[in-house]
């Protein structure tokens, strides 16, 4: 599984949430279908077994989005 970070409101820090998208099949590293306004954040995991979501902010990381992915 392919995932993304996106961004509620990138534009205003006080309302950063991070998000996990899946991965778009037919355009690698572009997020499916995700709700307006977000958009993608660069950053990407260094190794397999690292967070999905940029470590300085974990306090941002939507917690439905990590259950799901983290299992």
């Amino acid at each position: 599984m392919s995932i993304v970070v996106v961004v509620e409101q990138p534009e205003d820090p006080v309302l950063l949430v991070m998000y996990a998208a899946g991965a778009d099949p037919d355009v690698p590293g572009d997020p499916g279908p995700v709700t307006a306004g977000m958009a993608v954040d660069p950053w990407r995991p260094a190794a397999p077994g690292s967070p999905w979501y940029p470590p300085d902010l974990r306090r941002r990381v939507c917690p439905r989005c990590d259950r799901a992915v983290c299992g």
